[in-house]
């Protein structure tokens, strides 16, 4: 387990920026150890140190290829439970969307293949901690899950994300601050 929050964020921060095969000024040992160091950071948490522990593995999150640490850093997350989850996805998807738009679509499909099985829960958690978001997050998203329910991540499960449940159908979203 981490000992202090900041440290620990900033290293994993530079170690989460996974070196590109491209980048010719990182050694390839250098980018090894890196990369090796950030699963180890992620494989670490256990998932009770703390929201704002899951909304920096999301903000770790800066390559176009990461060669399965994401995935890693997708399955920790997970451990902090789908309201913590939600909230720090949420608080990134505008980035994610952004500049990394593919790695939006594979945590929200994540999230949205849950629907009709037992996870299905972690949808309205979804859908509610969205409800939540500022307006300009809301709008970002809502266009990004339309244009990937078209011909992209969702078409096979349209209608899922998005779509608010009723008031008061999951607890307020944690808080987490940057």
């Amino acid at each position: 387990m981490p000992t202090a929050f900041e440290p620990w964020k900033a290293e994993l921060l530079i170690v989460g920026n996974i070196v590109q095969d491209d980048d010719t000024s990182t050694p390839s040992n250098e980018a090894q150890r890196r990369f090796q160091r950030y699963c180890a950071m992620l494989d670490a948490l256990t998932g009770t140190e703390g929201a704002q522990y899951a909304l920096a593995i999301f903000q770790s999150v800066q390559a176009e290829h990461d060669y399965g640490a994401y995935q890693t850093a997708n399955r920790t997350a997970w451990r902090f439970g789908e309201t913590v989850y939600c909230t720090a996805l949420l608080h990134e998807l505008p980035r994610l969307i952004t500049s990394l738009p593919d790695w939006a679509g594979e945590f929200l499909v994540g999230i949205a293949n849950g629907a009709g099985t037992p996870s299905a829960s972690t949808i309205t958690c979804f859908n509610t901690v969205l409800a939540t978001a500022p307006p300009a997050h809301q709008a970002l998203i809502a266009a990004f899950i339309a244009q990937e329910e078209d011909d992209g991540w969702f078409d096979h499960c349209p209608g899922v994300l998005g779509h608010p449940s009723r008031p008061g159908a999951f607890p307020l979203p944690v808080n987490i601050t940057t």
